[in-house]
């Protein structure tokens, strides 16, 4: 039978997997939209719109890219291992 402790790491490490998991998911479509910015960018028939292309590009990535990877789930998970970090410390120490 489990402890509250281990409980507590069980939770604290499957949310740690799932805010990873949640991360490369985005990041691997992030590079598939790069990959046709890309594309767009060699397409282009001027220098104006390689410009463009680029502007679009940073968009993407201050708009999509950033904001999708959960930043806030990937910390929540870093201190509930933290948390659980110090309870089992705690426990070692009584």
């Amino acid at each position: 039978m489990k402890t509250p402790r281990e409980y507590l790491t069980d939770a604290a490490q499957r949310n740690a997997r799932e805010a990873i998991a949640q991360a490369r998911s985005t990041l691997e479509r992030s590079l598939r939209e790069l990959d046709r910015y890309a594309e767009r960018f060699e397409g282009a028939e001027t220098v104006y719109d390689q410009a463009k292309t680029m502007n679009w590009l940073l968009n993407e990535l201050a708009s999509n890219i950033l904001p999708n990877l959960r930043l806030d789930l990937i910390a929540e998970a870093q201190a509930e291992l933290a948390r659980a970090h110090e309870v089992a410390r705690a426990a070692n120490q009584e």
